[in-house]
């Protein structure tokens, strides 16, 4: 390998001379010399001799030129056989020698030697690069072609030998640099783009600054807009600016942005005519540049919203005659932005939400109304232009304007926050862009509808998601859409998914968020009921909420909904008039809808025996009865679980407070979820649990003494109320017509379901349970369970209406039969111990029960299981005392009852479909009215105005005899 180390001598003139000689006879070959030696030569005379200097430079670009074809033609070798050719050990010395010298030139003296080496190797690299650019194996990727000069040792020397020169100057002659590189880009683009994208990626900052620089007094020479575009050096600006942007858009935005604040400063003293010419042109010089790179054009717009607020806007107004002139007219620049606008494919919305500010720039102060006026009009006029054109472009099928609505898709979330805006302008604007966007992306509508559609506060709000959706841009007919009851279906589906999986992870105050929405359900279906919205005479609400059925009714038979949202549920459901005709189609639930609706609705109608609202009580329980009335009609399956479900709530739930029960007031030290065996260690902790022990309940030790039961709060008022309503429940599930407008008829079957639910509930004991009336001894036997019914009767007084309610429908009370013989026994056993007491002594417990006597008494009266004169006994059994009436309700009611058994067969129907047991032929034998009579004979003093009434049937009796 030849010595890369060079030594110069101090030459005298003489030796100049000579070596100016040995130069040209080798370079014009008239003698023979090693070309190491003729290159050592040339950088000598290079530095000795100024005037040779462009000779010698001339000679070392035949030197790269030559290593440069010797390199493609060993690629293109390459290329063909596989083979690579070894490299020229003279060409590496020559070029390792030239790089050598020429840096040390540089990094001696910069200021001398810096531009001309600079210049001379960006034109030498852009001279190369298009010479061999017409090679096949050369690349017309940016990044391949940079790739493959790279690897070349005599451009790369050149690329380095730039760099070291352009890094000497940037501060000093920094426009020199870059105008030197722009003409060279311009003479030689596209071939020297490679080189451009290297020097701007080693210095990002001051080329991006300085092109713009240079690129900024060129446009400020043009003349007019065509001028501009058909600039060489712009071209070239946008070119370099464009390689620049996938790596360094920050820096570009950087640069952009201080060009565009430089232009607002105003400084009258040191702007010379150049310079206010410049910070003029500024606006368009960044217009002309979007307009021909789009990736420019993202990059202006990216942030363009912090970037140009209304206040910045109010300074720029003052520019807009220039522009207007350079542009040729207002129609001419305001065509540019518009077609600029449709173009971004970043920033769209910030644009659109500056221009809607500029319509509304009476929010921000100024004192000149006409410079406001005009900015409000031309926004106005823009935002419209866009918006035309792209509702023409997708209705002509065009795809020129796709890239905003990317943009648009890309930023939904910013659409989503101007469509809740209060002013109509802006929502409505976005409304139109969700069309756009719903138009071509289905997805992105039901997302865009399901958000207007959750926070909607207003009419108007709703008003713009009923236009949303049923805009004729969008395609009602897409599948699987249009299968599954439309757009609206699909948005009600993703958001009663959503509340449920929220609602179980949710605390119950944070489930409040959900009420607006449920309202704003509500409003829909009664602008579509009302007939008066064009657009939602296709029933779309309906429709949808009838495919989201079970959905939204398993949401409303949930337990933990607050009182407004049940309110909100109830009221829509009632609308909704399930099941029902629809246009003449009958529109029938599945089972699951009958089973959630029938349980929610229960569950409604206790919520609303508790509002203290009288007007809201009311309306909610005839809510509830017509819903439930319209349910049990359409399917048996509801008329037997909503009886159930009233009676089992109304007697043993928390509710049953509604309805006058009695609760047992507890105060528990601990969780109720305790474990039995916990329960018992901490009776004695030192009780030894080995595997032969046993657990034991211990009662409430350990609580405290035990409490007295007490009465509910309610007032008599309430409770009576609750108690109507509830039996008006009752009755609305047992009607059996289908015409609602009139007064049907109770089925006789869904009665005797409510009397087998008694039965069911209230004496559990399977064994006993029948219709007979056994011998009184036998009571003995079924003394525990008889104790059982009564304790229940007298904590709750709703089982004597429920029983009322049975014996009023004959013959429902004989299927009750298990639950009066209870009553009765435990009647006969308590006037038993009551001794000689009678009414006269006035004690709480001989009223109590005297009371439950005269209720079993009616009961039976009511329901004809007593026939005359037996169902006259609770008129006289006031005046007699306690043995008197244990051998009443012996003799008379249970021996008959025991003989009669209380059977459907007793009862006959008449020709209005009755059940009841004609007086004249069940009398009762004198076996069954002696005691009676001989006890109303005894006390003929107090039953006198009496005896007549009740016995008069046995005289008649005999007498017929």
């Amino acid at each position: 390998m030849v010595s890369q180390q060079t030594i110069f001598r101090n030459a005298t003139q003489q030796d100049s001379l000579n070596d100016l000689k040995v130069f040209i006879d080798g370079v014009t070959k008239q003698t023979k010399c090693n070309p190491l030696d003729l290159t050592r030569t040339a950088l000598s005379i290079l530095k000795s001799l100024p005037a040779a200097r462009d000779a010698v430079l001339s000679y070392f670009c035949s030197v790269f030129d030559k290593a440069s074809e010797n390199y493609v033609c060993a690629i293109e070798t390459e290329v063909s056989t596989g083979n690579m050719p070894p490299v020229s050990e003279y060409d590496e010395a020559i070029i390792t020698e030239i790089h050598s010298v020429l840096c040390s030139f540089v990094t001696g003296n910069a200021e001398a030697w810096a531009p001309i080496i600079s210049t001379w190797s960006l034109e030498l690299l852009g001279e190369i690069s298009t010479k061999y650019a017409e090679r096949a194996h050369i690349s017309t990727g940016l990044n391949e072609t940079l790739q493959l000069w790279m690897n070349c040792r005599a451009t790369r020397t050149l690329i380095d030998i730039t760099t070291q020169c352009l890094s000497c100057l940037m501060h000093s002659d920094t426009e020199a640099c870059i105008n030197a590189l722009l003409d060279t880009s311009i003479k030689h683009s596209p071939n020297f783009d490679w080189v451009v994208a290297h020097v701007g990626s080693c210095f990002p900052n001051t080329v991006i600054t300085r092109v713009l620089s240079c690129g900024l007094k060129d446009f400020c020479q043009n003349k007019c807009y065509e001028q501009g575009c058909n600039s060489p050096k712009l071209k070239s600006v946008v070119g370099i600016l464009g390689h620049l942007a996938s790596s360094h858009c920050n820096d570009i935005r950087t640069a952009l942005l201080h060009l565009f604040n430089s232009s607002l400063i105003i400084d009258k003293i040191q702007d010379n005519d150049a310079i206010g010419l410049q910070r003029k042109a500024t606006i368009p010089f960044l217009l002309h540049l979007s307009n021909l790179s789009s990736t420019l054009l993202s990059t202006i717009c990216s942030n363009i919203y912090h970037t140009i607020p209304l206040e910045v806007i109010l300074q720029l107004y003052n520019f807009t005659d220039d522009w207007c002139k350079y542009f040729g007219s207002p129609e001419a620049l305001q065509d540019l932005l518009v077609n600029l606008i449709l173009k971004c494919e970043k920033g769209a919305s910030q644009i659109i939400h500056l221009l809607l500010d500029c319509i509304f720039l009476e929010d921000v102060s100024s004192t000149d109304e006409l410079q406001n006026q005009t900015i409000k009009m031309n926004a106005g006029d823009v935002l419209e232009f866009v918006l035309r054109e792209i509702d023409y472009s997708i209705r002509n099928d065009l795809s020129q304007h796709h890239g905003i609505l990317n943009s648009f898709m890309n930023e939904i979330n910013d659409i989503h926050t101007l469509l809740l805006n209060p002013k109509a302008v802006k929502s409505q604007t976005a409304g139109r862009i969700i069309i756009f966007i719903g138009h071509k992306n289905p997805a992105m509508l039901i997302k865009s509808a399901k958000f207007l559609f959750q926070n909607a506060r207003t009419d108007h709000h709703l008003a713009l998601l009923v236009r949303i959706l049923t805009d004729e841009l969008i395609d009602k007919t897409l599948q699987p859409y249009h299968s599954k009851g439309g757009y609206f279906a699909a948005v009600l589906e993703q958001i009663f998914n959503e509340y449920i999986q929220e609602s179980a992870i949710l605390n119950e105050n944070e489930e409040d968020d959900f009420s607006q929405m449920w309202y704003n359900l509500l409003i829909l279906l009664k602008w579509e009921k009302s007939n008066k919205v064009q657009p939602l005479r296709s029933q779309i609400i309906t429709r949808a909420l009838q495919q989201n059925l079970i959905i939204f009714t398993s949401i409303f038979a949930k337990s933990d909904l607050d009182n407004k949202m049940l309110h909100t549920f109830a009221e829509i459901l009632e609308i909704l008039n399930v099941p029902t005709y629809n246009n003449g189609r009958a529109y029938s639930p599945p089972l699951q809808v009958i089973i959630n609706f029938t349980i929610g609705i229960v569950n409604y109608f206790f919520v609303c025996c508790e509002e203290r609202d009288e007007i809201v009580r009311l309306k909610g329980c005839n809510c509830t009865m017509e819903i439930l009335k319209r349910l049990c009609i359409h399917s048996n399956i509801a008329r037997i679980l909503a009886l159930r479900e009233l009676v089992e709530i109304a007697l043993f739930s928390n509710y049953n407070v509604l309805f006058g029960a009695k609760i047992k007031r507890q105060t528990l030290h601990e969780h109720n979820d305790k474990l039995l065996l916990k329960q018992n260690k901490k009776l004695s902790k030192t009780i030894p649990l080995t595997k032969h022990s046993s657990v034991y309940n211990g009662g409430i030790i350990g609580i405290g003494k035990r409490k007295s039961i007490s009465l509910h709060s309610l007032t008599a008022d309430n409770t009576a109320n609750n108690t109507i309503q509830l039996i008006r429940m009752i009755k609305s599930c047992c009607i059996g017509s289908s015409d609602l407008e009139k007064d049907a008829e109770v089925l006789q079957d869904s009665i005797i379901q409510v009397s087998l639910l008694l039965v069911q509930y209230i004496s559990p004991d399977v064994m006993y349970n029948g219709l007979p009336w056994p011998e009184e001894e036998f009571s003995k036997v079924t003394i525990e369970r008889d104790l059982f019914i009564r304790r229940l009767f007298s904590s709750t007084p709703l089982l004597w209406e429920l029983l009322s309610l049975v014996a009023i429908h004959r013959p429902a009370l004989c299927y009750c039969s298990v639950i009066i013989r209870a009553l009765t026994a435990t009647l006969m056993h308590q006037w038993s111990s009551m001794g000689d007491q009678s009414k006269s002594s006035h004690t709480e417990s001989y009223k109590s029960l005297m009371e439950t006597t005269v209720k079993v008494i009616e009961v039976m009266s009511l329901g004809q299981l007593l026939p005359p004169p037996l169902s006259g006994i609770s008129d006289v059994i006031f005046y007699f005392n306690s043995f008197e009436i244990v051998a009443i309700l012996r003799d008379c009611i249970w021996s008959y009852m025991r003989d009669h058994i209380p059977s459907p067969a007793l009862f006959t129907t008449d020709s209005n479909g009755l059940h009841w047991r004609d007086p004249t032929i069940a009398r009762p034998p004198e076996v069954y009215t002696n005691t009676l009579r001989i006890i109303m004979q005894r006390n003929i003093k107090t039953v006198g105005h009496l005896y007549a009434q009740i016995c008069n049937i046995n005289i008649i009796q005999k007498k017929t005899k």
